[in-house]
C-alpha cells in the first residue's frame, strides 16, 4: 500500500477509537455528580446507584439479543444506531424529571451495548493482524475519557451547571463520534467507494442485510457454551471483576470526601486516578504475558492481589489512597484485557468467539449491575465504608478463584446448540 493509502487506512482506527471515547464516559461522569443529581430530584442512595447500575444491567440482559442485531445488519449500521441512541438518552436523561432521568439512562445503556460488541467485532473483521495493539489501544482510550470524565464533572458543572456537564460526552462527544462514523463507515452512500471502499471493505447496508441474513441460515449451532466449564468460570470471573469495579466507580469519590474530608471536586480527581492507572492496565498484561512470557496463571494472580490491594488500603490505611488507587487502577485495567486473551486462546472460530464473549459479558455484566447498589445499600444501613468495600473484596476473591480455575480447566466445549449469542 502506497504511503497515501496508509495515511487513508489510519482515519478508520482514529473513527474507532473515538467511538471508544463513548462507551463509558457518559456513565462514569455520573458518580462525581450525584449530590447534584440526588439533591435536584429528591434521590436516595439506591435510586442514585441506579444510575450507573442500569447501563451495566443492559451491557448485560441485552447483550445476545444485540449480538444477533450487529450479526444481521452489520457493524457500520449496528453501531451508527447505537451512537444516535447515546445521544438521545444523554439528552433525555437531563430534562429535569424522574422519568426522563432513567428512560435516557437505558437509552444510553441500550446504544452502549451495541459499541461493547461492535468495537471488537470491527476489530476482528479488518485488523486481525493487529487485534491485541487496537484491543490495547481501544480499552486504554476508554480509560482514557472515563478518567477525564471523572476529573472534569465537577468543574465543568461549576461553570454550565450539572444537567450541561453530565450531558457533554453523550451529546458533543457522541454527536460528533457519530457524525465521524457516518462519513468514514458510511451505510451505504455510493460515494465511499475509493480509498475506504478499496482498501478497507466497508459494507452497504443491504450488503450487510444480506450476508446476516445468510449467515445466520448457514452457521452451524456452535459449541454448547452452556454444558463447558470454562464458559461458567470465565463468566464467574469476569462478574467479580465488573461487579467491584462498578461498585468503586460508583462510591470511590463520596468515600474519599467522607475518609479524607476532601471537597467533591478533589475527590473526582482522585478517584480519576483509579481509572488513569486503568489506562496502563492492558498494556501491561501484554507486556507480562507476551513480553516476559509469564504463564496466564501467574500474571492473573499478580493482577488479583493487586486488585484486592485497593478495598484493603482504602479500609486500613485511607491515608495511601493514591497508592491503592493506583494499584488497583492498573490491575483492574490488567485483568479486563486477561480475561479476553483466555477467550482468545481457547475459542476456534470467530464466530465461537463472539458467541462465548456474549455469554461472559451477559452473565457478568447483569451480575456487575448490582454491585453499587449492593455497596450503597450497604454503606446506608451500617454508615461505615469498611463494610462496604467488604463486598469489593468478596468480588475480587470470587473473581481469583474462578479465573485460576479457568485457567487449570482443559475441558473442550460439546457440539451442539449453545446459548443465542
Amino acid at each position: 500500500m502506497s504511503r497515501r493509502g496508509r495515511i487513508w487506512g489510519l482515519v478508520p482506527v482514529g473513527a474507532m477509537l473515538l467511538l471508544a471515547l463513548v462507551l463509558r464516559a457518559p456513565v462514569a461522569v455520573v458518580p462525581p455528580l450525584l449530590p447534584q443529581f440526588q439533591s435536584a430530584l429528591h434521590l436516595g442512595t439506591v435510586q442514585a446507584a441506579l444510575l450507573t447500575s442500569i447501563p451495566v444491567l443492559c451491557f448485560g440482559l441485552v447483550t445476545p439479543a444485540v449480538s444477533q442485531l450487529v450479526h444481521w445488519l452489520g457493524i457500520n449500521h449496528g453501531v451508527a444506531w447505537g451512537l444516535a441512541a447515546v445521544v438521545v438518552g444523554s439528552l433525555v436523561r437531563v430534562d429535569g424529571t424522574i422519568v426522563g432521568l432513567y428512560a435516557g439512562t437505558v437509552l444510553i445503556g441500550l446504544g452502549l451495548t451495541i459499541g461493547n460488541l461492535g468495537v471488537p467485532m470491527l476489530i476482528s473483521r479488518q485488523y486481525r493482524r493487529r487485534a491485541a495493539l487496537l484491543t490495547g489501544a481501544y480499552s486504554a482510550t476508554i480509560n482514557i475519557a472515563v478518567t477525564v470524565a471523572t476529573a472534569t464533572a465537577v468543574p465543568v458543572a461549576a461553570f454550565v451547571g450539572w444537567q450541561r456537564s453530565s450531558a457533554l460526552w453523550g451529546t458533543v462527544i457522541g454527536g460528533v463520534a457519530l457524525a465521524v462514523w457516518l462519513v468514514v463507515y458510511p451505510p451505504g452512500v455510493r460515494g465511499a467507494r475509493g480509498v475506504f471502499r478499496r482498501h478497507l471493505g466497508l459494507e452497504t447496508p443491504a450488503q450487510t442485510v444480506r450476508e446476516g441474513r445468510a449467515a445466520l441460515r448457514t452457521a452451524g449451532p456452535g459449541p454448547a457454551l452452556r454444558r463447558w466449564p470454562l464458559a461458567w468460570l470465565l463468566a464467574a470471573a469476569f462478574s467479580g471483576h465488573t461487579l467491584a469495579y462498578y461498585a468503586v466507580t460508583s462510591w470511590l469519590p463520596l468515600a474519599l470526601v467522607d475518609l479524607r474530608q476532601m471537597s467533591a471536586g478533589s475527590a473526582g480527581v482522585g478517584a480519576a486516578i483509579f481509572q488513569a492507572a486503568g489506562i496502563v492496565g492492558p498494556f501491561a498484561t501484554s507486556w507480562l504475558v507476551d513480553g516476559r512470557h509469564w504463564s496466564l496463571t501467574r500474571t492473573a494472580l499478580l493482577t488479583g492481589v493487586g486488585w484486592a490491594a485497593l478495598p484493603v488500603g482504602i479500609v486500613l490505611a485511607p491515608a495511601g489512597w493514591v497508592v491503592w488507587s493506583v494499584v488497583g487502577g492498573l490491575s483492574q485495567g490488567a485483568f479486563f484485557t486477561l480475561v479476553f486473551v483466555i477467550v482468545v486462546r481457547r475459542t476456534r472460530t470467530v464466530d465461537d468467539n463472539r458467541r462465548l464473549t456474549a455469554m461472559v459479558q451477559t452473565i457478568g455484566y447483569s451480575v456487575a449491575a448490582t454491585g453499587p447498589v449492593v455497596m450503597g445499600w450497604v454503606h446506608d444501613h451500617l454508615d461505615a465504608w469498611g463494610p462496604s468495600f467488604l463486598v469489593v473484596l468478596a468480588a475480587i476473591v470470587v473473581m481469583i478463584a474462578a479465573v485460576v480455575a479457568a485457567l487449570r480447566d482443559r475441558s473442550v466445549p460439546a457440539e451442539g446448540p449453545g446459548p443465542a449469542a
